[in-house]
């Protein structure tokens, strides 16, 4: 899904899963999306997704470890090449993805918006609008 307002850096987020957002409807997190990227100059972005399932509560994904389909693998690999710069905003839900390690370290200059005490990159919803973008630290193993 994307979203662009003007001619400029259009930025890849990745996210966890998608929500009840559409190509007509921004839902509360690209809200949010709109407002932190307009604010560094970005003209846009498209944001995909670790996984596939489409639902606004992260928990009814269940618990159990995910794998990246080769589908998602695709649609990420293609983004990333199209895009300016390339930010991770899963939040804690993740964790049920064991592949976002080598996904990050596939990644080159990888942003976020801070990391959670367990050294996540943090979901943009509950930010505030004065948040900016930083080098991901990358995950201590």
């Amino acid at each position: 899904m994307g979203r662009f307002w003007g001619e400029g850096p259009i930025a890849c987020v990745i996210g966890l899963n998608p929500s009840i957002a559409d190509d007509q409807f921004d839902d509360p997190t690209n809200r949010r999306l709109i407002g932190l990227l307009s604010a560094q100059g970005f003209k846009g972005y498209w944001l995909i997704n670790l996984i596939p399932e489409s639902t606004p509560y992260p928990e009814k994904l269940g618990k159990h470890a995910r794998r990246l389909s080769n589908k998602n693998q695709s649609v990420i690999r293609e983004t990333v090449a199209s895009t300016d710069t390339v930010i991770i905003a899963w939040g804690a839900g993740a964790t049920r993805c064991p592949f976002r390690y080598s996904l990050v370290d596939s990644l080159v200059d990888v942003q976020c918006f801070g990391v959670t005490q367990h050294g996540e990159p943090k979901h943009p919803l509950y930010l505030p609008s004065n948040t900016y973008l930083k080098p991901f630290p990358g995950y201590s193993t």
